[in-house]
């Protein structure tokens, strides 16, 4: 169980503005084969239609440098007359492949509610957007790289590659005995880019339910990378705390699997792969009614590892797959038995 979970969360994002991947200089002109084109949110449209029209195919080859969002947004607006939702590139699946993701604004797809945007001042310490700015592009690069492996064990995020290693080590010193300085911005702060890093930070701080409250909260921050370093920290925060376990609403986490952005669908699936381990019946009851069209959406995304596997683990608990069996299962690449099994319960709970 813990090296599949690993395994999953070790699929980082190419993050960055304007076209979706890393802009760091060594990456600009770095040839990628594209391994996997898959979408979601394409609920009641001619998803078909819109694959045909796509002017990019798998075994294409792309580079930051060359990639341009726009042949995509036009195809998706020819035919279903909207672009998309986001277009999100990442890296890797097998074979240093890239991996794209199209949001759709079909019947499963809606916009995050979210609470006003904070206007305060807060500020971190300089030192605190220093250290987040630099993890970043080693985050793309250690997967690029195939060094993007972690341990989640300390309820922190260490990963395998020395050079991000070295920072998320100097991440937890910093944080250490700054838990209140770091959740007064993420709670308050205007500027999205502290809030982004206080975010990051607060998964780096000594446990504590005000920790945890505090990441809870920013589920529903406006801006969608805080979101992300919430909902991740979160994630990775549950693998040390089996034992009691988190006490997250589960309200937002769905309106996160029904998002937009690709980013909430995949952050929200793997803090809930974590938090259905304990097969708590409400959790999952709520799931079952409120959650299967993006989360079977999730569960037929194509990739070998990767972005998949946290929506088959939480069809198959919904489905009452058993655990060993429920892993023999996605050894085997046999998703459609899962997402029978997890539709079958869905379908009985309806009746």
């Amino acid at each position: 169980m813990n090296a599949l979970v690993l395994t999953c969360c070790a699929l980082f994002l190419f993050t960055g503005s304007g076209n979706g991947w890393s802009q760091d200089a060594d990456m600009e002109h770095h040839v990628f084969p594209v391994g996997a084109i898959n979408y979601f949110g394409y609920g009641g449209l001619p998803l078909q239609k819109v694959r045909a029209a796509l002017p990019l195919h798998v075994g294409d080859s792309l580079t930051h440098a060359t990639f341009s969002k726009k042949p995509i947004n036009d195809a998706v607006l020819s035919v279903i007359g909207k672009l998309p939702t986001d277009v999100n590139v990442t890296c890797c699946i097998a074979s240093q492949q890239l991996e794209i993701f199209i949001g759709l604004s079909g019947s499963t797809s809606r916009p995050v509610p979210s609470g006003p945007i904070p206007s305060a001042n807060a500020r971190l310490d300089p030192e605190g957007l220093r250290l987040y700015e630099q993890e970043q592009p080693l985050i793309g690069e250690a997967a690029a790289h195939g060094t993007g492996g972690e341990d989640d064990s300390q309820g922190y995020t260490i990963s395998d590659d020395p050079a991000l290693k070295a920072v998320n080590l100097a991440m937890r010193s910093f944080a250490i005995g700054r838990e209140s300085e770091l959740r007064h911005v993420l709670q308050t702060s205007g500027d999205p880019k502290q809030r982004r890093a206080a975010a990051a930070l607060l998964g780096y701080v000594r446990r504590s339910p005000t920790q945890a409250e505090a990441l809870s909260r920013a589920i529903e921050d406006p801006d969608e990378e805080v979101r992300n370093n919430a909902v991740r920290a979160l994630a990775v925060l549950s693998a040390a705390t089996k034992k009691d376990g988190l006490q997250i609403n589960i309200k937002p986490l769905i309106n996160l699997l029904y998002s937009g952005i690709w980013t909430d669908r995949n952050k929200a699936s793997l803090l809930l792969m974590r938090m259905t381990e304990a097969r708590n019946p409400e959790i999952l009851s709520s799931l079952r009614k409120e959650a299967m069209g993006p989360l079977v959406e999730g569960a037929s995304w194509i990739d070998v590892p990767g972005h998949s596997t946290p929506f088959l683990v939480v069809l198959g608990r919904i489905g009452s797959i058993r655990d060993d069996r429920l892993f023999e299962l996605l050894k085997n690449g046999d998703k459609d038995a899962i997402i029978a099994a997890a539709t079958s319960s869905s379908a009985r709970t309806a009746d």
